[in-house]
């Protein structure tokens, strides 16, 4: 089955980038000249993505009016004559739903549930920045071979380990286990980072996790992930895309960088 539909997810309340938050969504935080959710969807689109669900929390409406058409931009920019594509993404089917408030990113993205049905779709975390490739083409090629669930991986350096969940491998090289955020020996250095590409087997695995919580306790995605590890298989992508974690300052700093330093003349 051709996958076409992904899912981007923008939440929390940015705390570490108080008080531009407080008004700016941090998604919608530039670099160089565009918002880093504009890259995510120029990177799906580039995948063949078609359709794309944004799940987002409250105070969001200025990443919805960014891709809106802008008529009084747009027909000044005519008069004056100025060549500007300020919508990219026409072609794509672009829908936006409210998720007030997650019990985790599980929970967040099984606010897509109905949308997704049975397809296998695309996850990709607003907070991860990818540049210098395209980890979601890189999801397609695997999972047109493999026919499995998939994440996206990064190798991390030794003592780094403790930051991210971890994979630890069996014989065959297929992923055993996530292990999230090891404090001491983890298994490898393969670090999961913020796209994966999965099927609707992990709303089942979210329900079951959800039943034996109390509700102020959130849901982590690594439960439902370890879930496919048991039953249908899991595999994973280690990325040629240099990443970026743009939920922090430095990581935000650093993708300005490396944008101004590798594509702007």
């Amino acid at each position: 089955m051709q996958v076409t539909k992904a899912i981007i997810t923008c939440g929390g309340y940015s705390t570490r980038f108080l008080p531009i938050t407080k008004s700016v969504p941090k998604e919608m935080l530039p670099i160089h000249n565009k918002p880093i959710i504009h890259y995510i969807v120029e990177e799906l689109q580039q995948a063949g993505i078609t359709d794309i669900l944004i799940l987002c929390g409250r105070g969001r409406e200025v990443t919805q009016n960014y891709f809106d058409k802008n008529f009084e931009v747009d027909t000044v920019l005519e008069r004056k004559g100025v060549n500007i594509e300020l919508n990219p993404f026409r072609d794509l089917n672009i829908m936006f739903k409210r998720v007030a408030m997650p019990r985790g990113s599980a929970d967040c993205i099984y606010h897509a549930k109905q949308w997704v049905g049975n397809e296998p779709f695309v996850v990709a975390y607003s907070d991860d920045l990818f540049l210098g490739g395209n980890p979601t083409q890189e999801l397609l090629d695997a999972y047109k071979k493999f026919k499995k669930p998939l994440l996206t991986t990064t190798q991390v350096p030794d003592g780094e380990q403790h930051k991210y969940g971890i994979i630890r491998l069996d014989k065959r090289q297929y992923i055993d286990e996530i292990i999230e955020k090891p404090m001491q020996n983890p298994p490898s250095n393969l670090a999961v980072v913020g796209r994966y590409l999965l099927t609707k087997d992990f709303f089942k695995f979210f329900e079951e996790d959800r039943k034996t919580l109390a509700s102020d306790k959130e849901v982590c995605t690594t439960a439902q992930l370890n879930k496919f590890t048991k039953t249908t298989g899991l595999r994973y992508v280690t990325t040629e895309a240099k990443r970026f974690d743009t939920g922090q300052p430095v990581g935000w700093l650093d993708a300005n960088l490396w944008v101004l330093t590798n594509f702007v003349n």
